[in-house]
């Protein structure tokens, strides 16, 4: 039986900055894939159809929530669990966690990886399959409870950005508990049990272990910068 993996893609699939690999993940799951989004995001779900068309989408379905009700009924959470390849996309991350958090939707997307498939997030919904994700309010990032598909781990796309790398830095040093992975711009990461691998793009890896609060800050936290081709272990999945 093939591992299940989880996917991080930190491009807009319209851009086609990463399609080889797009293109890869769907000849894994045979051109068959369904995107799960918010119903704001229901007409840029069908754009990306199309344009998965050209890399090898022969069945693509859209399925989008407007009400937690939906996240709660069984014949839409059995629609993701029947799914080889889950694409995840949000836009207003809070809502959307508020959507799905404790769904049937949400065990679809853990029966979709114990079967051997993939739920990959597409663009800001990366941030969401950790235990900690973020989000930004009033031109601050806050970090709120995740998915935690991903447990160990705070997620945070686009940490070139000004300040989302000092966020992240805060959280793993607040809870050393969690590892934080930073993920730039046009990134992929694949994470399966145990490993992490960089397939384009670059990773932040921030680790509290063994480090140090003092009266103005913290010594002595890990910080490895990884690019592509890198791998990486994991806390357990």
């Amino acid at each position: 039986m093939r591992q299940g993996f989880f996917a991080l893609l930190t491009a807009d699939p319209l851009r086609g900055a990463l399609r080889l690999v797009e293109a890869r993940l769907l000849e894994e799951a045979r051109g068959e894939a369904l995107f799960l989004v918010p119903y704001p995001l229901r007409d840029l779900a069908e754009a990306w159809r199309l344009a998965y068309r050209d890399l090898g989408l022969r069945r693509g379905q859209v399925l989008y929530l407007r009400r937690r009700e939906e996240a709660f009924d069984p014949e839409v959470a059995q629609r993701v669990a029947a799914s080889s390849l889950v694409f995840l996309a949000a836009e207003g991350l809070p809502e959307f966690l508020d959507l799905i958090r404790g769904s049937l939707v949400l065990q679809a997307l853990w029966e979709v990886h114990r079967k051997g498939g993939g739920v990959v997030a597409l663009g800001e919904a990366a941030g969401l399959l950790g235990e900690a994700a973020f989000y930004s309010w009033e031109g601050e990032m806050r970090a709120a409870l995740g998915l935690a598909l991903l447990r160990g781990l705070a997620l945070l796309p686009k940490v070139e950005e000004r300040g989302r790398f000092l966020a992240l830095s805060r959280l793993v040093a607040d809870n050393p508990d969690l590892v934080g992975l930073g993920l730039l711009e046009n990134t992929a990461l694949r994470l399966l049990r145990g490993l992490g691998e960089v397939w384009v793009g670059g990773v932040t890896l921030v680790d509290a272990e063994g480090a140090e609060h003092t009266g103005r800050g913290v010594k002595g936290l890990r910080v490895d910068v990884l690019s592509a081709g890198e791998r990486f272990p994991l806390p357990a999945l």
